[in-house]
C-alpha cells in the first residue's frame, strides 16, 4: 500500500508538471515612490538571460517544474509574450499607479536610441531594468534563480542611480497547481522588483 501511495504521488506529481504557465503581468507591484507631476518616463525591460540570448530557450521561458522523477518540463509566460514584455507591463502600471507617465520601450536596444525616445517624448528619465537571470525551479521546494539590474538615465543617457540583486534561494513549499505556483512567484517577483526602487539613491533619481 505505501509503495502504491508513493508511485500515486509520482504521477501526480509528473501530470502536474506538464504544460504549466505563469501570469507575471498581473503582478501587482508596490512602488515606495510618489511622483509630483505628471513625469513622463521611458521604461525598457531587457532580457538578457544566457539561454535565451543563445537560443536555447524561447524569450517566454520562465523556469522549470520538475515531475515526480525530478524531470524538468518547460514553464512558459501565460500570455505566450515574452517574459520581458511581462515584465514591463507590470512595472509600467505600478509606475503610472504612482502618477508617472510611462512610455514602454519593446525588445533591446541600444543606449542612443532610449536617449532619442526620451528626447523625442520629453521624457525626464529612463528606466531600465537588465534581467541576467529570472526562472523558477520547481519540485518539492519552490527555488528561484535571481540577477537584476535596475539603472535610472537622465534622458541624455547619463547614469544617475543603480540597484542590482542576485541571488539562488528557496522561497517555499511546491504547491499542487501551476496556478498556485504561479501566484507564489509572480509575489516574489513583485517584491523584488520594490526592492530595486526601494533604494535611496533610485528613490532620489526619479523624485520628478
Amino acid at each position: 500500500m505505501r509503495l502504491f501511495s508513493r508511485l500515486m504521488f509520482v504521477v501526480l506529481l509528473s501530470g502536474c508538471a506538464v504544460g504549466n504557465q505563469y501570469d507575471y503581468r498581473s503582478s501587482s507591484i508596490s512602488l515606495p515612490l510618489k511622483a509630483t507631476r505628471n513625469a513622463g518616463l521611458i521604461l525598457s525591460v531587457q532580457d538578457f538571460r544566457p539561454y535565451v540570448q543563445n537560443g536555447s530557450k524561447p524569450a517566454n521561458f520562465v523556469g522549470l517544474q520538475r515531475g515526480g522523477f525530478g524531470n524538468p518540463f518547460t514553464v512558459t509566460t501565460s500570455s505566450g509574450k515574452p517574459l520581458a514584455e511581462d515584465m514591463a507591463i507590470a512595472i509600467a502600471r505600478a509606475l503610472s499607479e504612482v502618477g508617472y507617465r510611462v512610455q514602454t520601450v519593446p525588445g533591446t536596444l541600444p543606449l542612443q536610441d532610449l536617449s532619442a525616445k526620451a528626447q523625442g517624448s520629453a521624457a525626464s528619465r529612463i528606466v531600465l531594468l537588465n534581467v541576467n537571470e529570472w526562472k523558477s525551479d520547481i519540485f518539492m521546494s519552490i527555488t528561484v534563480h535571481c540577477a537584476l539590474v535596475l539603472k535610472i538615465l537622465n534622458p541624455a543617457g547619463a547614469e544617475l542611480a543603480e540597484s542590482s540583486m542576485k541571488f539562488e534561494e528557496e522561497i517555499g513549499g511546491a504547491q499542487m497547481g501551476g496556478s498556485k505556483n504561479s501566484s507564489v512567484v509572480s509575489r516574489e517577483f513583485a517584491k523584488r522588483i520594490g526592492y530595486l526602487f526601494n533604494k535611496e539613491e533610485i528613490r532620489a533619481a526619479l523624485s520628478l
